[in-house]
């Protein structure tokens, strides 16, 4: 007999006052008691504007702790992740296996190619140019005699039209 369950209720969490559950009603509880306790003990000594700005480094982590959660951690976890990737994280190197001499005969094998593909293709070209040359100049010379033709018979047809019609 198998139940299927929906992926919603993999992700349900129980609340305990006012849609928070235990963690978060407990945190942020502690949260506001710290605040409180921070700006209640400065405020008459440095005001409240200061109170309320030195009570924030205080309160901010207690917060995240009951309510941040990324991929699976906890604000905590997360925070000394980030601190280990920015500042303990040691650096990839790569250590190629072969040695001096194996990459300077497989740099000389691939130059020696690159050196055939390029003299092949200049061979190539070569014998394109010669056939193709006069190939190219018979195209040119045959469009520029049809566009004389053509302008000479524009030209005629102007100065008949020019002698009839003035």
């Amino acid at each position: 007999m198998e139940i299927e369950l929906s992926e919603d209720l993999q992700h349900y969490k129980e609340s305990l006052v006012l849609g928070l559950t235990a963690k978060q009603f407990l945190f942020s509880a502690l949260a506001l008691g710290v605040g409180t306790g921070i700006v209640l003990l400065l405020y008459e000594k440095i005001g409240i504007t200061l109170s309320c700005y030195v009570a924030t480094p205080f309160v901010v982590p207690l917060a995240l702790t009951g309510f941040y959660n990324y991929h699976g951690l906890t604000f905590w976890q997360f925070a000394g992740k980030m601190i280990y990737f920015s500042f303990f994280n040691r650096p990839l190197v790569y250590g190629s296996t072969e040695s001096v001499q194996e990459l300077k005969q497989i740099y000389m094998e691939t130059r020696q190619e690159e050196e055939r593909e390029v003299q092949q293709r200049k061979k190539e070209q070569k014998k394109e140019k010669k056939g193709g040359d006069v190939n190219v100049v018979k195209k040119k010379a045959i469009r520029m005699g049809i566009v004389t033709v053509v302008m000479i018979v524009l030209g005629a047809a102007a100065a008949v039209w020019y002698k009839m019609y003035r």
